[in-house]
């Protein structure tokens, strides 16, 4: 089998975060099924390995301005993206592929004029969205906890538009990959197309053995991306309350991962701030508690992941788990806000009991679910059933 895969950019470093990491594992787990061909848009900085059966197209683009995104209909990730030349080139090449996968709301804007140009096609293949998120719901969150009108306000104008575009680009799809089963039910609302949840293989490093006791220091981690805007509000609104808390009084509070930290690191001094770490295996193994503090954002939080295969216990908030199937109680301790997971940490710190049955139970858990062959496999069946699905719609319309 043959797919096109459309995404913004190839998602290799030093391009960074979640939805890059979600978009590469998938098109590396495509492969194994089949020839993968990427059309995305130039970057001087970023060289996609070669591989025998993914191959790389990409295209000259130029950003739009961002004035002009307040005027457009579309939110300001896939209005910076909108390009004809590309939207042609996808059209060219869809005789000779067996589906067509559109990669996050970022490229959600090709889906009804691609949908459109192949009306009429015999046996044309068919188009699926990607999701990454319920980006509307998520979009809304940040628009509500922000404190400065006019961003709330520009915020939540982009949340709309995200809405809109998220529902027109669904309801027109052949098909939908949802990231957790919390967002498979939310498209479920409104759309009727196909949909399988997906959520991401697991392709870093794992302990098979690892046992937390008294000399194992008494650091709790805050650790992810945060070049994202929404995810800087994550941080500070944990900072905040764990301060209120004087969590750090008691545990060490660590914050590990890339982005600028100069602002939040001055205003919270008793903090620890590792920043980017680049031995994730050595950093983790000095820590008792990973804590997943997202109260903002939905989607899966890859981190779970990171910490579930390197054996860290984790204290996450309800909300920052919804739709992951991590098991409260067993694979993670769960916290009904961040004044809740600061009164946990304080107990949970020190029980090491407990601590070890959560990582023994996670990993257990995620080695079973996150198969990096499984995406691949479960994404090829998927296109298989969408063809059948046509293939008998066409002889029963012949039929009448």
């Amino acid at each position: 089998m043959v797919f096109l895969w459309l995404t913004r950019f190839a998602p290799f470093a030093p391009l960074k975060g979640g939805a890059f990491d979600y978009s590469r594992d998938l098109i590396l787990s495509l492969s194994q099924r089949g020839n993968v061909e990427v059309l995305a848009f130039e970057s001087e900085a970023v060289v996609p390995p070669e591989a025998d059966s993914v191959q790389w197209e990409t295209l000259p683009h130029s950003d739009p301005s961002q004035l002009n995104s307040l005027l457009s209909s579309l939110p300001n990730v896939a209005f910076r993206n909108v390009d004809r030349a590309y939207l042609d080139r996808v059209i060219e090449r869809a005789a000779n592929v067996d589906a067509i996968f559109v990669d996050f709301i970022a490229m959600a804007w090709l889906v009804e004029p691609l949908v459109k140009a192949l009306e009429g096609w015999h046996d044309r293949p068919p188009v699926i969205m990607v999701t990454h998120n319920h980006e509307h719901d998520v979009r809304k969150q940040m628009a509500r906890n922000t404190r400065v009108s006019p961003m709330r306000f520009a915020l939540a104008l982009d949340a709309a538009k995200a809405g809109r575009l998220e529902r027109r680009a669904n309801m027109s799809a052949d098909g939908i990959t949802a990231i957790t089963s919390s967002d498979a039910d939310a498209f479920g609302r409104y759309a009727q197309t196909p949909t399988i949840t997906l959520p991401p293989a697991y392709r870093g490093p794992s302990l098979q053995q690892r046992t937390i006791d008294a000399n194992t220091p008494r650091v709790a981690t805050v650790l992810g991306n945060r070049d994202a805007h929404h995810k800087m509000m994550v941080l500070d609104r944990t900072l905040s309350a764990f301060a209120a808390a004087r969590l750090e009084k008691a545990v060490t509070i660590d914050i590990a991962g890339g982005g600028d930290f100069s602002r939040v690191s001055g205003a919270y001094p008793d903090f620890r701030f590792s920043g980017f770490v680049p031995d994730i295996v050595s950093y983790l193994s000095g820590v008792r508690l990973g804590l997943m503090s997202d109260d903002i954002g939905g989607g899966f939080k890859i981190r779970a992941m990171t910490y579930a295969f390197l054996r860290v216990p984790m204290l996450a908030l309800h909300e920052a788990m919804r739709g992951m199937e991590f098991v409260e109680g067993v694979h993670f301790v769960g916290a009904d806000d961040l004044a809740d997971m600061a009164a946990q940490a304080r107990l949970l710190i020190d029980d090491v009991d407990r601590l070890n049955a959560l990582h023994e139970a996670a990993f257990e858990f995620a080695k079973a679910r996150f198969d990096p062959a499984s995406p691949g496999v479960r994404l090829s069946e998927f296109v298989n059933r969408l063809k059948d699905s046509r293939s008998a719609a066409a002889k029963g319309a012949r039929v009448k």
